[in-house]
Protein backbone atom coordinates (compact mmCIF):
# COMPACT_ATOMS: atom_id res chain seq x y z
CA UNK A 1 0.00 0.00 0.00
CA UNK A 2 1.09 3.54 -0.48
CA UNK A 3 1.13 6.80 1.60
CA UNK A 4 -1.96 8.89 0.47
CA UNK A 5 -1.44 12.69 0.66
CA UNK A 6 -4.92 13.78 0.71
CA UNK A 7 -6.75 14.70 3.65
CA UNK A 8 -8.27 12.30 6.27
CA UNK A 9 -11.92 12.52 6.93
CA UNK A 10 -11.18 13.92 10.21
CA UNK A 11 -9.33 16.86 7.93
CA UNK A 12 -12.38 17.03 5.91
CA UNK A 13 -14.27 17.95 8.30
CA UNK A 14 -12.25 20.12 10.33
CA UNK A 15 -11.67 22.03 6.96
CA UNK A 16 -15.34 22.49 6.74
CA UNK A 17 -15.81 23.86 10.24
CA UNK A 18 -12.91 26.19 9.89
CA UNK A 19 -14.05 27.63 6.71
CA UNK A 20 -17.53 28.01 8.50
CA UNK A 21 -16.04 29.79 11.40
CA UNK A 22 -14.08 31.94 9.93
CA UNK A 23 -17.11 32.97 7.22
CA UNK A 24 -19.51 33.48 10.41
CA UNK A 25 -18.98 36.82 11.19
CA UNK A 26 -19.44 37.39 7.22
CA UNK A 27 -22.57 35.00 7.70
CA UNK A 28 -24.27 37.50 10.39
CA UNK A 29 -23.63 40.66 8.01
CA UNK A 30 -24.48 38.73 4.71
CA UNK A 31 -28.27 38.30 6.70
CA UNK A 32 -28.34 41.51 6.84
CA UNK A 33 -26.62 43.58 4.44
CA UNK A 34 -25.33 41.37 1.45
CA UNK A 35 -27.33 38.21 1.25
CA UNK A 36 -26.09 38.08 -2.38
CA UNK A 37 -22.46 37.61 -1.32
CA UNK A 38 -22.72 34.61 1.46
CA UNK A 39 -25.15 32.08 0.84
CA UNK A 40 -26.30 29.57 3.55
CA UNK A 41 -28.46 26.96 2.61
CA UNK A 42 -29.34 23.37 3.67
CA UNK A 43 -31.60 20.34 3.76
CA UNK A 44 -32.87 17.38 6.12
CA UNK A 45 -34.17 14.19 4.26
CA UNK A 46 -35.47 11.13 6.75
CA UNK A 47 -37.23 8.22 4.81
CA UNK A 48 -38.48 4.36 5.17
CA UNK A 49 -37.62 1.71 3.14
CA UNK A 50 -38.81 -1.66 2.64
CA UNK A 51 -37.75 -4.64 -0.15
CA UNK A 52 -38.98 -8.05 -0.95
CA UNK A 53 -37.00 -11.39 -1.48
CA UNK A 54 -33.36 -9.35 -1.09
CA UNK A 55 -31.50 -7.07 0.68
CA UNK A 56 -30.91 -3.82 -0.89
CA UNK A 57 -28.14 -1.66 0.36
CA UNK A 58 -28.38 -3.09 3.97
CA UNK A 59 -30.88 -5.13 5.96
CA UNK A 60 -33.92 -3.71 4.28
CA UNK A 61 -36.17 -6.67 4.22
CA UNK A 62 -37.81 -5.84 7.05
CA UNK A 63 -38.38 -2.41 6.96
CA UNK A 64 -36.02 0.20 8.43
CA UNK A 65 -35.51 4.15 9.16
CA UNK A 66 -31.74 4.00 8.36
CA UNK A 67 -32.47 6.51 5.53
CA UNK A 68 -31.42 9.75 6.41
CA UNK A 69 -29.42 12.53 4.87
CA UNK A 70 -28.69 15.81 6.59
CA UNK A 71 -26.24 18.71 4.81
CA UNK A 72 -25.42 22.18 5.27
CA UNK A 73 -23.48 24.52 3.21
CA UNK A 74 -22.10 27.73 2.40
CA UNK A 75 -20.88 29.78 -0.44
CA UNK A 76 -18.89 33.28 0.01
CA UNK A 77 -18.45 35.13 -3.23
CA UNK A 78 -15.71 37.28 -1.85
CA UNK A 79 -15.11 39.22 -4.90
CA UNK A 80 -17.05 39.29 -8.02
CA UNK A 81 -14.41 36.52 -9.47
CA UNK A 82 -13.53 34.62 -6.57
CA UNK A 83 -15.79 32.10 -4.29
CA UNK A 84 -14.99 29.64 -1.52
CA UNK A 85 -17.60 26.75 -0.54
CA UNK A 86 -18.16 23.73 1.10
CA UNK A 87 -20.97 21.32 2.33
CA UNK A 88 -20.80 18.66 5.04
CA UNK A 89 -23.17 16.09 4.88
CA UNK A 90 -24.22 13.60 7.55
CA UNK A 91 -25.49 10.19 5.90
CA UNK A 92 -27.28 7.03 7.23
CA UNK A 93 -28.07 4.27 4.50
CA UNK A 94 -29.47 0.94 5.62
CA UNK A 95 -25.67 -1.01 5.73
CA UNK A 96 -24.21 1.41 8.67
CA UNK A 97 -24.35 0.70 11.82
CA UNK A 98 -24.59 4.23 12.47
CA UNK A 99 -24.20 7.47 10.26
CA UNK A 100 -21.44 9.61 9.42
CA UNK A 101 -20.76 13.24 8.51
CA UNK A 102 -18.07 13.83 5.97
CA UNK A 103 -17.18 17.12 3.93
CA UNK A 104 -18.89 16.50 0.69
CA UNK A 105 -17.39 18.82 -1.18
CA UNK A 106 -14.47 22.16 0.05
CA UNK A 107 -13.92 24.30 -3.40
CA UNK A 108 -12.35 27.16 -4.29
CA UNK A 109 -13.18 28.51 -7.68
CA UNK A 110 -11.65 31.29 -9.29
CA UNK A 111 -14.04 32.62 -12.53
CA UNK A 112 -11.77 34.44 -14.39
CA UNK A 113 -14.03 34.97 -17.82
CA UNK A 114 -16.79 33.27 -18.86
CA UNK A 115 -14.71 30.83 -21.70
CA UNK A 116 -12.45 29.71 -18.72
CA UNK A 117 -12.44 28.92 -15.21
CA UNK A 118 -10.35 27.16 -12.14
CA UNK A 119 -11.53 25.51 -9.09
CA UNK A 120 -9.11 23.61 -6.50
CA UNK A 121 -10.25 21.49 -3.67
CA UNK A 122 -12.75 18.03 -2.92
CA UNK A 123 -15.16 18.74 -6.28
CA UNK A 124 -18.26 17.02 -7.51
CA UNK A 125 -17.35 14.96 -10.76
CA UNK A 126 -19.82 15.53 -13.91
CA UNK A 127 -21.42 12.21 -14.48
CA UNK A 128 -24.24 12.23 -16.45
CA UNK A 129 -27.05 14.82 -16.07
CA UNK A 130 -27.72 14.51 -12.70
CA UNK A 131 -24.29 13.30 -10.59
CA UNK A 132 -23.47 16.39 -9.23
CA UNK A 133 -27.38 17.27 -8.16
CA UNK A 134 -27.70 14.36 -6.43
CA UNK A 135 -27.75 15.07 -2.67
CA UNK A 136 -29.72 17.97 -3.67
CA UNK A 137 -33.08 15.53 -3.62
CA UNK A 138 -35.35 18.27 -3.63
CA UNK A 139 -33.90 18.99 -7.49
CA UNK A 140 -35.56 15.45 -8.64
CA UNK A 141 -38.31 13.76 -8.73
CA UNK A 142 -37.36 10.43 -7.57
CA UNK A 143 -36.04 9.57 -4.25
CA UNK A 144 -32.62 7.31 -6.34
CA UNK A 145 -31.80 8.01 -9.19
CA UNK A 146 -31.44 5.53 -11.97
CA UNK A 147 -29.27 2.88 -10.22
CA UNK A 148 -27.77 1.87 -14.17
CA UNK A 149 -25.62 4.74 -14.14
CA UNK A 150 -25.99 6.37 -10.43
CA UNK A 151 -25.49 3.59 -8.52
CA UNK A 152 -25.72 4.23 -5.16
CA UNK A 153 -23.11 1.39 -3.89
CA UNK A 154 -20.52 3.13 -6.18
CA UNK A 155 -21.28 7.05 -5.11
CA UNK A 156 -18.05 6.97 -3.31
CA UNK A 157 -16.31 6.58 -6.77
CA UNK A 158 -18.06 8.89 -8.27
CA UNK A 159 -19.20 11.76 -6.14
CA UNK A 160 -16.15 14.20 -5.57
CA UNK A 161 -12.63 13.74 -5.86
CA UNK A 162 -9.51 15.83 -4.24
CA UNK A 163 -7.86 17.74 -7.09
CA UNK A 164 -8.43 20.31 -9.72
CA UNK A 165 -10.66 21.49 -12.33
CA UNK A 166 -10.70 23.81 -15.46
CA UNK A 167 -14.51 24.77 -16.50
CA UNK A 168 -16.36 27.13 -18.67
CA UNK A 169 -19.60 28.42 -21.23
CA UNK A 170 -18.40 28.87 -24.61
CA UNK A 171 -21.44 30.77 -26.93
CA UNK A 172 -22.55 29.43 -30.46
CA UNK A 173 -24.58 32.12 -31.46
CA UNK A 174 -28.20 30.90 -32.72
CA UNK A 175 -27.71 27.74 -31.68
CA UNK A 176 -27.06 27.93 -27.98
CA UNK A 177 -23.99 27.72 -25.43
CA UNK A 178 -21.93 24.58 -24.41
CA UNK A 179 -20.46 24.53 -20.51
CA UNK A 180 -17.45 22.20 -20.09
CA UNK A 181 -15.21 20.84 -17.38
CA UNK A 182 -11.82 19.26 -17.62
CA UNK A 183 -10.85 17.47 -14.14
CA UNK A 184 -8.19 15.54 -12.27
CA UNK A 185 -7.31 14.19 -9.21
CA UNK A 186 -7.58 11.31 -6.87
CA UNK A 187 -10.74 9.76 -5.06
CA UNK A 188 -10.83 9.22 -1.13
CA UNK A 189 -12.61 6.51 0.34
CA UNK A 190 -13.20 5.91 3.98
CA UNK A 191 -13.37 2.63 5.05
CA UNK A 192 -16.59 1.82 5.75
CA UNK A 193 -17.94 3.31 2.73
CA UNK A 194 -20.02 0.76 1.12
CA UNK A 195 -17.28 0.96 -2.27
CA UNK A 196 -14.69 -0.64 0.66
CA UNK A 197 -17.06 -2.89 2.66
CA UNK A 198 -18.32 -4.22 -0.57
CA UNK A 199 -15.01 -5.98 -0.94
CA UNK A 200 -15.43 -8.34 1.64
CA UNK A 201 -17.87 -10.54 -0.50
CA UNK A 202 -14.65 -10.78 -2.85
CA UNK A 203 -12.48 -11.76 0.52
CA UNK A 204 -15.34 -14.04 1.97
CA UNK A 205 -15.35 -15.76 -2.35
CA UNK A 206 -12.00 -16.39 -2.33
CA UNK A 207 -11.43 -17.85 1.76
CA UNK A 208 -15.08 -20.46 0.48
CA UNK A 209 -13.09 -21.46 -2.71
CA UNK A 210 -9.55 -21.79 -1.06
CA UNK A 211 -10.45 -23.52 2.42
CA UNK A 212 -9.00 -20.21 3.90
CA UNK A 213 -10.24 -17.82 6.91
CA UNK A 214 -9.02 -14.24 5.91
CA UNK A 215 -10.46 -11.25 8.17
CA UNK A 216 -12.36 -8.51 6.41
CA UNK A 217 -11.92 -6.60 9.20
CA UNK A 218 -9.26 -4.33 7.74
CA UNK A 219 -10.08 -3.82 4.02
CA UNK A 220 -9.17 -0.16 2.43
CA UNK A 221 -9.88 1.12 -0.80
CA UNK A 222 -7.22 3.29 -2.58
CA UNK A 223 -7.56 5.47 -5.51
CA UNK A 224 -4.47 6.12 -7.62
CA UNK A 225 -5.97 8.26 -10.15
CA UNK A 226 -9.07 9.87 -11.37
CA UNK A 227 -9.39 11.98 -14.46
CA UNK A 228 -12.43 13.04 -17.22
CA UNK A 229 -14.15 15.48 -19.11
CA UNK A 230 -17.65 16.59 -19.44
CA UNK A 231 -20.14 18.67 -22.30
CA UNK A 232 -22.89 20.33 -21.40
CA UNK A 233 -24.91 21.86 -24.49
CA UNK A 234 -27.99 24.01 -23.90
CA UNK A 235 -29.50 24.84 -26.93
CA UNK A 236 -31.80 27.77 -28.07
CA UNK A 237 -34.82 25.01 -28.03
CA UNK A 238 -36.05 26.25 -24.89
CA UNK A 239 -36.50 22.59 -22.09
CA UNK A 240 -33.71 21.11 -24.09
CA UNK A 241 -30.29 19.77 -22.92
CA UNK A 242 -27.92 17.51 -23.68
CA UNK A 243 -24.54 16.30 -22.31
CA UNK A 244 -21.73 13.85 -22.91
CA UNK A 245 -19.10 13.01 -20.07
CA UNK A 246 -16.42 11.07 -19.52
CA UNK A 247 -14.29 9.21 -16.39
CA UNK A 248 -11.64 6.96 -16.05
CA UNK A 249 -9.86 5.63 -12.78
CA UNK A 250 -7.61 3.46 -11.43
CA UNK A 251 -8.62 1.72 -7.64
CA UNK A 252 -7.03 -1.15 -5.53
CA UNK A 253 -8.44 -2.87 -2.13
CA UNK A 254 -5.83 -3.85 0.01
CA UNK A 255 -6.20 -6.52 2.92
CA UNK A 256 -2.82 -5.35 5.23
CA UNK A 257 -0.03 -5.78 2.72
CA UNK A 258 -2.42 -8.56 0.11
CA UNK A 259 -3.55 -6.24 -2.60
CA UNK A 260 -7.35 -8.21 -3.10
CA UNK A 261 -8.50 -6.54 -6.16
CA UNK A 262 -7.47 -4.04 -8.43
CA UNK A 263 -10.05 -2.10 -11.15
CA UNK A 264 -8.80 0.37 -14.15
CA UNK A 265 -11.62 2.24 -15.73
CA UNK A 266 -10.44 3.12 -18.80
CA UNK A 267 -13.63 4.60 -19.72
CA UNK A 268 -16.74 5.20 -18.63
CA UNK A 269 -19.23 7.29 -21.37
CA UNK A 270 -22.63 8.45 -20.43
CA UNK A 271 -24.70 10.23 -23.47
CA UNK A 272 -27.69 12.46 -22.07
CA UNK A 273 -30.90 13.84 -23.40
CA UNK A 274 -33.40 15.87 -20.90
CA UNK A 275 -36.65 17.70 -23.13
CA UNK A 276 -39.27 19.63 -20.36
CA UNK A 277 -42.57 20.64 -22.73
CA UNK A 278 -45.65 22.09 -20.73
CA UNK A 279 -46.35 19.62 -17.91
CA UNK A 280 -43.87 16.75 -19.72
CA UNK A 281 -40.29 16.39 -18.98
CA UNK A 282 -38.28 13.16 -20.30
CA UNK A 283 -34.61 11.72 -19.85
CA UNK A 284 -32.56 9.39 -21.32
CA UNK A 285 -29.10 8.32 -20.74
CA UNK A 286 -26.91 6.04 -21.93
CA UNK A 287 -23.45 4.96 -20.84
CA UNK A 288 -21.22 2.35 -21.43
CA UNK A 289 -17.65 1.29 -18.91
CA UNK A 290 -15.04 -0.23 -20.25
CA UNK A 291 -13.02 -1.88 -17.53
CA UNK A 292 -10.44 -4.72 -16.12
CA UNK A 293 -10.97 -6.37 -12.89
CA UNK A 294 -8.40 -8.51 -11.19
CA UNK A 295 -9.06 -10.73 -7.64
CA UNK A 296 -5.70 -11.86 -5.93
CA UNK A 297 -3.88 -11.10 -9.26
CA UNK A 298 -6.44 -13.45 -11.20
CA UNK A 299 -8.32 -11.72 -14.51
CA UNK A 300 -11.81 -12.22 -13.47
CA UNK A 301 -13.35 -8.96 -16.30
CA UNK A 302 -12.28 -7.53 -19.11
CA UNK A 303 -14.77 -5.86 -21.47
CA UNK A 304 -17.43 -2.89 -21.15
CA UNK A 305 -20.94 -3.12 -19.29
CA UNK A 306 -24.41 -1.40 -20.82
CA UNK A 307 -26.57 0.96 -19.19
CA UNK A 308 -29.72 2.99 -20.27
CA UNK A 309 -32.81 4.28 -18.73
CA UNK A 310 -35.89 6.39 -19.89
CA UNK A 311 -37.48 8.28 -16.82
CA UNK A 312 -40.90 10.20 -17.71
CA UNK A 313 -42.41 12.65 -15.61
CA UNK A 314 -45.92 14.27 -15.88
CA UNK A 315 -46.69 17.40 -13.51
CA UNK A 316 -50.47 18.13 -13.65
CA UNK A 317 -50.20 20.49 -10.73
CA UNK A 318 -47.52 23.05 -9.80
CA UNK A 319 -47.14 20.79 -6.57
CA UNK A 320 -47.49 17.13 -7.94
CA UNK A 321 -45.97 15.03 -10.12
CA UNK A 322 -45.98 11.54 -11.06
CA UNK A 323 -42.95 9.47 -13.11
CA UNK A 324 -42.06 6.01 -14.67
CA UNK A 325 -38.95 4.70 -14.79
CA UNK A 326 -37.71 1.78 -17.11
CA UNK A 327 -33.52 0.99 -16.09
CA UNK A 328 -31.45 -1.08 -17.52
CA UNK A 329 -27.75 -2.53 -17.04
CA UNK A 330 -25.70 -5.36 -18.17
CA UNK A 331 -22.34 -6.28 -16.41
CA UNK A 332 -21.12 -7.45 -19.84
CA UNK A 333 -22.02 -5.97 -22.75
CA UNK A 334 -21.56 -8.63 -25.38
CA UNK A 335 -22.66 -11.60 -22.80
CA UNK A 336 -25.30 -10.07 -21.35
CA UNK A 337 -27.38 -12.85 -19.39
CA UNK A 338 -24.52 -15.11 -19.20
CA UNK A 339 -24.28 -16.15 -15.62
CA UNK A 340 -21.34 -15.02 -13.57
CA UNK A 341 -20.86 -17.20 -10.94
CA UNK A 342 -22.34 -18.35 -7.37
CA UNK A 343 -22.48 -15.24 -6.27
CA UNK A 344 -23.90 -13.10 -8.63
CA UNK A 345 -25.93 -15.75 -10.99
CA UNK A 346 -28.21 -12.86 -12.43
CA UNK A 347 -25.39 -10.14 -13.16
CA UNK A 348 -27.68 -7.94 -14.99
CA UNK A 349 -30.55 -5.53 -13.75
CA UNK A 350 -33.86 -4.53 -15.29
CA UNK A 351 -36.14 -1.74 -13.36
CA UNK A 352 -39.45 -0.90 -13.95
CA UNK A 353 -40.26 1.83 -11.30
CA UNK A 354 -43.38 4.33 -10.48
CA UNK A 355 -42.84 7.19 -7.96
CA UNK A 356 -44.95 10.09 -6.64
CA UNK A 357 -43.79 13.53 -5.60
CA UNK A 358 -46.10 16.04 -3.63
CA UNK A 359 -44.35 19.33 -3.23
CA UNK A 360 -46.50 20.58 0.47
CA UNK A 361 -44.63 24.08 0.22
CA UNK A 362 -41.55 25.77 -0.96
CA UNK A 363 -39.12 23.85 1.93
CA UNK A 364 -41.04 20.73 2.14
CA UNK A 365 -41.53 17.69 -0.27
CA UNK A 366 -42.72 14.09 0.06
CA UNK A 367 -42.39 11.23 -2.50
CA UNK A 368 -42.96 7.87 -2.69
CA UNK A 369 -41.73 5.25 -5.00
CA UNK A 370 -41.60 1.06 -5.99
CA UNK A 371 -39.73 -0.63 -8.11
CA UNK A 372 -39.47 -4.36 -9.64
CA UNK A 373 -36.14 -5.85 -10.47
CA UNK A 374 -35.27 -8.54 -12.64
CA UNK A 375 -31.68 -9.12 -11.93
CA UNK A 376 -28.68 -9.25 -9.12
CA UNK A 377 -25.36 -6.56 -9.98
CA UNK A 378 -24.28 -4.31 -7.84
CA UNK A 379 -22.61 -5.97 -4.90
CA UNK A 380 -26.12 -8.02 -3.95
CA UNK A 381 -24.13 -10.95 -2.81
CA UNK A 382 -22.53 -8.46 -0.45
CA UNK A 383 -25.83 -7.65 1.34
CA UNK A 384 -27.31 -11.40 0.93
CA UNK A 385 -24.36 -13.72 2.10
CA UNK A 386 -27.23 -16.71 1.84
CA UNK A 387 -27.81 -15.89 -1.88
CA UNK A 388 -29.83 -13.54 -4.03
CA UNK A 389 -33.24 -14.15 -5.61
CA UNK A 390 -33.32 -12.86 -9.50
CA UNK A 391 -36.90 -11.64 -8.93
CA UNK A 392 -37.27 -8.77 -6.42
CA UNK A 393 -39.05 -5.65 -5.72
CA UNK A 394 -38.23 -2.63 -2.73
CA UNK A 395 -39.96 0.74 -1.83
CA UNK A 396 -39.53 4.16 -0.34
CA UNK A 397 -41.00 7.15 1.41
CA UNK A 398 -39.31 10.12 1.69
CA UNK A 399 -39.81 13.17 3.28
CA UNK A 400 -37.21 16.11 2.85
CA UNK A 401 -36.85 20.08 4.39
CA UNK A 402 -34.71 22.28 2.47
CA UNK A 403 -34.04 25.68 3.31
Amino acid sequence: MTFSPFPSIKAQIFSLAFLLWMLFPSLLCAINLASDKVQLHGFLTQGYMESKENNFLGDSEDGTFRFTEIGLNINAHLTDNFRVGGQALYCHLPADDKGKVRADWLVAEYHIIDPFGLRLGKIKMPMGLYNMERDSDFLRPLIFLPQSIYDETRRDSWQAHWGGEMYGNLLLSKWGDLDYQLFGGRIQYDDDSLATLAGSEIVNRYNKENSLHLSTDDLSRQNNYVYGAALFFNPSLEGLRGALTFLALDDELWLHETLVNSLQVRSKLVASVEYSWQQLSMAAEYSETDRRQEQFNIVTLDGASQAWYLLLSYSPTETLTVSLLYDEYYRLKNSRHEPAGPMNLYPWRKDLGVSLRYDISESWTFKAEWHTIDGTAFYMGYFNPQGAERYWQYGALKLSFNF
